[in-house]
């Protein structure tokens, strides 16, 4: 009996091993298959920084020009890449983003032109072994002028049908290895000077965990960086900060807004009306924010109950027993008056 368990046991590690080492070799081959493709863009006239990488471009109104995303393949199969326009944002890390969206991301009400509304849409194409293909997207300015600065970019990945059908019957997950060209496009030199908004402020779970949103808000299309961000949290009327959170060398986008998270430190998010002073630097710029916000008992108790690693409220016993002896003497010292009433009460009879 004790050897069909042994080798029952011998057998079952056996298994793990060589799942292990199939998952390391499906992982190693598709980390391979993606790091042998490149991509760069065709140098035009128009080009500001002749020495950028990416497009940095002078525009006028009503302009059309072919942008050209060169695509190479260095491997030894045909990969099928995907070429994704897209636009800029700042995501909550407080840094300039240039991945695809989910359709349903709304992007900033004040980014009045995005660069993908100027280019048109994504691109897929086979590419051979030690090849390189060009693909073109036809980028038509729009016919009022502008100020300050469209920021987007081309996102090329490849598409892998395999993979994706894996990935969805639970087999294996793969990262998506993308690689990203910035584009850059402004009409004039005319200065635009950053302007930040402080919108919602908001109790949510990060992650599963409890903390707060500010919401910061560029409303100019000018991108900037260097921005250090100072923000506590104390009871709405008093000066004891219950939570804070200081942040430094964070950037963003044209036209855009992120939600700064201020954690919670697990604490449970308790139902009451809260004070917000926010202090954000950039350069020679400073904004200082105070926003009252409510967590209200519906909102408080459904955020905790999905919340993990809560922390939970240490019961004050020491109060409960110190109550309880109040109570308990000051019942003793009435009853003792009564009864010494009473017996004052039938001295005076006789």
């Amino acid at each position: 009996m004790i050897n069909q368990q042994r080798l029952r046991n011998r057998l079952l590690g056996l298994f793990i091993l060589l799942m292990g080492l199939f998952s390391f070799y499906t992982y190693q081959v598709h980390a391979d298959d993606a790091l042998s493709f490149t991509i760069s863009v065709k140098p035009v006239e128009n080009q500001i920084d002749k020495k950028a990488t990416y497009y940095d471009l002078l525009v006028e109104p009503n302009m059309k020009q072919n942008l050209t995303v060169i695509v190479s393949n260095s491997g030894d199969k045909v990969k099928k890449i995907k070429v994704t326009p897209t636009n800029a944002i700042t995501n909550q890390n407080g840094l300039i983003d240039y991945s695809p969206q989910e359709e349903s991301y709304k992007y900033d009400p004040t980014l009045k032109h995005p660069f993908t509304s100027l280019v048109g849409q994504a691109q897929t194409i086979d590419v051979q072994p030690n090849e390189q293909k060009d693909v073109v997207f036809n980028l038509q300015m729009p016919a009022e002028e502008f100020n300050g600065t469209i920021l987007g970019g081309f996102v090329a990945e490849l598409v892998d049908e395999k993979t994706d059908s894996k990935a969805s019957e639970g087999v294996n997950i793969v990262n998506k290895f993308q690689l990203v060209k910035a584009v850059r496009l402004k009409e004039n030199d005319t200065p635009v000077s950053p302007e930040l908004k402080l919108n919602d402020v908001k109790p949510v779970l990060v992650s599963y965990r409890t903390a707060v949103t500010a919401n910061l808000q560029n409303i100019e299309p000018v991108m900037f960086g260097k921005l250090s961000i100072d923000a506590k949290i104390t009871k709405k009327g008093q000066t004891e900060v219950l939570k804070s959170r200081k942040a430094e060398n964070l950037e963003m986008a044209p036209n855009s807004n992120f939600d700064f998270p201020i954690s919670w430190e697990n604490d449970p998010l308790d139902p009451g009306t809260y004070t917000l002073n926010l202090v954000a630097k950039s350069g020679e710029k400073e904004w200082k924010f105070t926003k009252d916000f409510t967590i209200e008992g519906e909102e408080s108790q459904k955020l905790n109950k999905e919340a993990v690693e809560l922390k939970e409220k240490e019961t004050p016993w020491l109060l409960y027993l110190l109550i309880a002896i109040v109570v308990l003497l000051v019942v003793i010292i009435l009853l003792l008056l009564l009864k010494k009433r009473k017996d004052d009460q039938e001295k005076n009879t006789f």
